[in-house]
């Protein structure tokens, strides 16, 4: 296996076949309409504080969280922390472009499907 990693160790992409690599496989309507929607709320959520990617609490809905059983409440936890990672590469994506690329696209389309999934079973347990 060594030696599989030594003998590419120097080697280097063509640009073309990075570029081909790059170029997302499906072609791009952009956001529509529910996934614009959701991804301002998302962002404005984030810039006014009400959300912070760092402490997943920020996401319950505390209303309904807090009368979950409590192994309930740990898979919420556990939903939320990884809601709480694709929204802060979201945030990340946002901050740098304010355009809804292939990729912030796929993280928004993400976050979206993961909390309607989640709350088809547990009740309106996130804020966003």
């Amino acid at each position: 296996m060594q030696q599989i990693f030594q003998q590419y160790q120097a080697h280097t992409m063509d640009p073309k076949m990075q570029e081909q690599l790059n170029t997302p496989l499906g072609k791009s309507e952009g956001l529509g309409k529910k996934d614009a929607s959701f991804l301002e709320v998302l962002i404005t959520k984030l810039k006014s504080g009400e959300l912070d990617p760092f402490n997943p609490q920020t996401l319950f809905n505390h209303d309904v969280y807090d009368k979950l059983s409590e192994e309930d409440q740990e898979r919420t936890d556990l939903t939320a922390i990884n809601l709480m990672s694709v929204i802060k590469q979201i945030e990340t994506l946002w901050n740098q472009s304010h355009q809804p690329g292939f990729q912030l696209q796929n993280l928004v389309d993400t976050v979206f499907q993961m909390k309607s999934r989640f709350e088809e079973k547990h009740g309106d347990v996130f804020v966003i």
